[in-house]
């Protein structure tokens, strides 16, 4: 297993990756535009995202093979004190889940975050995705909100 940063010509890999978590979260969000890493704003998207003009973005490859990666970016809360880096997405795939690449991403995502003076990591999970919250939690993190909306 290798964890590189991205570069410019990884936005594709990053898309792909990224479209088997939107088909993952297709069951946790019904307000999902599973077309979304295909659109034009998708791909402006990762191709910001790859090149560093936007975030931070690490690839996971075993026998060069693309398997994961993360994309963080700092946050900017304003009303706390810390500086936050906020993981926006994660992926494996499934055939290469729950052997430690998510986890060697979270690392990684801290290392990162540590060098960009940030305090505290962040992500924000789907409610329903109890296998990501309890991934997340196994890593360290603790719930501190609860994101609420209503239909109209």
């Amino acid at each position: 297993m290798k964890i590189t940063k991205a570069t410019k010509d990884d936005w594709k890999v990053i898309q792909q990756l990224n479209s088997q978590v939107f088909l993952n979260d297709e069951d946790h969000d019904d307000d999902l535009d599973l077309s979304w890493p295909f659109s034009e704003a998708g791909i402006k998207y990762y191709k910001n995202l790859a090149d560093g003009s936007y975030g931070h973005c690490l690839i996971v490859c075993i026998e060069d093979e693309p398997v994961g990666y993360v994309a963080l970016a700092i946050k900017d809360f304003g009303y706390r004190k810390s500086k936050y880096v906020e993981v926006e997405n994660i992926g494996v795939c499934p055939e290469h889940r729950s052997k430690g690449i998510g986890e060697s991403l979270i690392c990684a995502s801290e290392e990162w975050a540590l060098k960009q003076g940030a305090k505290k990591l962040y992500v924000a999970a789907y409610w329903k995705n109890k296998k990501a919250i309890q991934f997340y939690k196994r890593n360290g993190f603790e719930e501190i909100g609860l994101e609420l909306e209503k239909e109209l």
